[in-house]
Parts: structure tokens; C-alpha cells; sequence
């Protein structure tokens, strides 16, 4: 009887004993339900958006002093004037994905493309002053210097006053700023004809393509976005500040000779200044997942 008495104490002790430790082990599995739970409620938010940019150039740039130099050596077939344009305006279009860091951050990149810069016009032309070689007036002649970028960019945003929620809705206007970085490519497509200077030979050779160049980009903004409650649609403008120079516009002829646009008669190259002010206005959609 003794012996029974002592083996159900002792049960009646491990019992216990081990209560408190399924009690534990069962309030873990329920933390980590919850937790479980918890993590499938969080939403990564991001964005899609789609801009204009319209850009103020320098207008005392490399481009101006070449354009100021080659069109009086220009006229046409009856001797009149002939101008090619500077460049002081650019406009480019914008798309960029983006993703919210945190609450108060995000981050995107997207793709750019500038309209093209410059003259284009077609007719007739005596180049004889600019070319010796041009003997003969050009009839129908197309005469253009053309630049055209293109590029990709990435850029950081903190959001000062509201931003969106863990949905990826705005209820009130929003006032963040940022900057970013990328890198540009540009394309300068001159007449047909047109005399580079060939730094490998120190004298001058027609360039039978188009200058080419590359180039990063810096840039600084300030930026608000407004909910318009349509479709989830958020509008947003920014000002922007962008340093873009492309220093080493190029072309190489059939020896990987390497021949440059210059402007003026010691053979200094035109790099292609393209920084300034830019606004930027577009469309903005957030999402969640």
C-alpha cells in the first residue's frame, strides 16, 4: 500500500512539474502564430510613375560658341544667311518604378528620354566657306546638328510632411525631397560632311557618323504629391537641379582614329553642357502586395 501512495506522489509530482512546461511550450506556438499572422499583414508598397521634365540650359555653353562660330561660314545657294540653332530649353520624359523603404523613404529607378535638340532644315547651301573641299552649292541639302539623351537613373526620397500608408494611400498632400544619380548616353548627329578634328593626326577629317558620348548625372530635388481620388492616381511636380556634362563627345573613323567637333580654330573639343533647373510634372500610382 506504502508503495502505491509513494508512486502516485510521484506522479502526482511530475504532474506538476510538467504542466508549466506545456503551458510554455503552447503559449510559444501561439506567439509565433501570431507573429506568423502579424508578418503576412505587413504590405510592401510601391509605386509607378510617369513624368514630363522641361530644362533651362546654360546658354553660355560649348554648343553656342560652335553654332556661333560655323553659321556665318554658312549662306545659302543666293547668299543668304544661314543660322543654326543653340540649345537652351530641354524636354524629356520620365519612368520609374519605385518601392517604400520604411515609412518615410523610398527608393526608384526609371528610364529617361529627351526630345531631340538643335537644327534640322533642308534646302540649298554653299559650304565653301566652312569646307574648302564643298566646291559645289548642296541642292536639297539637310542640314542638321541634332543631339539626342537618353539614360538610366536612380534616386532617394524622404518624405518631410505626410507620405502614405502601409496600403499605399495618400489621404493628404505630401512634401519629400531627394537625389539621385545615372548615367546618360548622348548622340549629336551632324551634317553630312561636317570637318572634326582628328586628335590622333592633328588635322581635320569628315566625320561620317554621329558623336557619341557618356556621361553620369547627378541631381537634387524637391518634390509634393497630391491625391486627386481618381483610380488611386497621385499627382506630383518637383524642381529639380541636374549636373550633366558630357566632356568627350567622339567619333572614330575606319583606324580608330578618334575625331572631335571643335569650336574654334584651335581644336578644342565642344563638350556638351546640359546641366540646369528642371520642373518636372507627372503621375503617380501606389500599390500594395
Amino acid at each position: 500500500m506504502r508503495s502505491r501512495l509513494l508512486f502516485l506522489a510521484i506522479l502526482a509530482v511530475s504532474l506538476l512539474l510538467a504542466i508549466p512546461s506545456f503551458a510554455q511550450t503552447e503559449e510559444e506556438l501561439v506567439n509565433k502564430f501570431l507573429k506568423k499572422a502579424e508578418k503576412n499583414q505587413i504590405k510592401k508598397v510601391g509605386y509607378l510613375i510617369i513624368q514630363g521634365s522641361y530644362g533651362r540650359l546654360n546658354s553660355d555653353n560649348d554648343y553656342n560658341y560652335f553654332t556661333g562660330r560655323v553659321s556665318p561660314l554658312m549662306a545659302t545657294a543666293t547668299g543668304g544667311p544661314v543660322s543654326i540653332d543653340g540649345i537652351y530649353r530641354s524636354k524629356e520624359f520620365y519612368l520609374g518604378f519605385g518601392i517604400l523603404t520604411s515609412p518615410k523613404s523610398s527608393a526608384q529607378v526609371g528610364l529617361t528620354y529627351w526630345l531631340k535638340m538643335g537644327s534640322k532644315e533642308v534646302g540649298n547651301y554653299d559650304l565653301t566657306s566652312l569646307n574648302l573641299e564643298d566646291t559645289d552649292v548642296r541642292t536639297d541639302f539637310d542640314l542638321s546638328s541634332q543631339i539626342q539623351v537618353y539614360g538610366l537613373s536612380g534616386s532617394f526620397d524622404y518624405y518631410l510632411f505626410n507620405r502614405p500608408d502601409k496600403f499605399g494611400i495618400l489621404e493628404k498632400a505630401a512634401i519629400k525631397v531627394g537625389g539621385g544619380s545615372g548615367i546618360y548616353f548622348a548622340k549629336w548627329d551632324l551634317w553630312d560632311g561636317y570637318s572634326g578634328f582628328n586628335l590622333n593626326t592633328q588635322t581635320a577629317t569628315t566625320i561620317e557618323g554621329n558623336l557619341t558620348g557618356m556621361a553620369p548625372g547627378f541631381s537634387a530635388h524637391v518634390s509634393a504629391e497630391y491625391p486627386i481620388k481618381m483610380g488611386g492616381l497621385i499627382l506630383e511636380g518637383s524642381l529639380k537641379y541636374l549636373y550633366l556634362n558630357f566632356a568627350k563627345m567622339k567619333w572614330y573613323n575606319g583606324n580608330n582614329e578618334e575625331t572631335v567637333a571643335t569650336y574654334n580654330l584651335s581644336g578644342d573639343r565642344v563638350d556638351l553642357n546640359l546641366s540646369g533647373p528642371r520642373a518636372q510634372f507627372g503621375l503617380k500610382r501606389y500599390f500594395c502586395w
